[in-house]
């Protein structure tokens, strides 16, 4: 198991949501400075297991995660083109996974910005900036948010 980790670029106003060590480096070569670990992802897909994919917008200058189906045909029809898998999740509850927590995919228009959480208190931080919620993405384990 890897960590997804969220890091924040101030100046461009973005989240970028990560579990590779390519992409952490990435974010650290961006200017991007590490928010917190969010939640747990699996290095190799398991049963029942589908990949978090990272899509990037040139244009927007923005990262977004995503792990199904209809974020992934938003993402290539807004233009952001496939970068890698950043691990594996599970697309729903999964009755011998206990514990399990969705993660939450949020929009701000304004900014062009996804983000992702498993968290209340960053849910209610994200609706206070003007985020809104798109969608659970898929469902993993939690971490304490350090």
């Amino acid at each position: 198991m890897s960590y997804l980790e969220v890091y924040w670029n101030g100046s461009r106003e973005d989240n970028f949501t990560t579990g590779s060590r390519e992409g952490k480096a990435s974010a650290n070569d961006a200017g991007y400075q590490r928010a917190r670990q969010e939640a747990q992802v699996a290095d190799a897909p398991g049963p029942d297991m589908v990949p978090l994919k990272l899509f990037y917008s040139e244009q927007r200058r923005d990262n977004f995660s995503t792990a199904t189906a209809v974020g992934e045909r938003d993402a290539l029809a807004a233009g952001y083109r496939f970068v890698r898998i950043e691990g594996y999740v599970w697309p729903a509850p999964q009755p011998a996974a206990k514990g399990l927590v969705p993660l939450r995919l949020y929009w701000h228009e304004g900014r062009g910005d996804n983000f992702l959480t498993t968290c209340k208190e960053d849910e209610q931080a994200a609706k206070d900036a003007g985020y809104r919620l798109v969608r659970v993405e898929a469902f993993t384990r939690p971490v304490n948010h350090l």
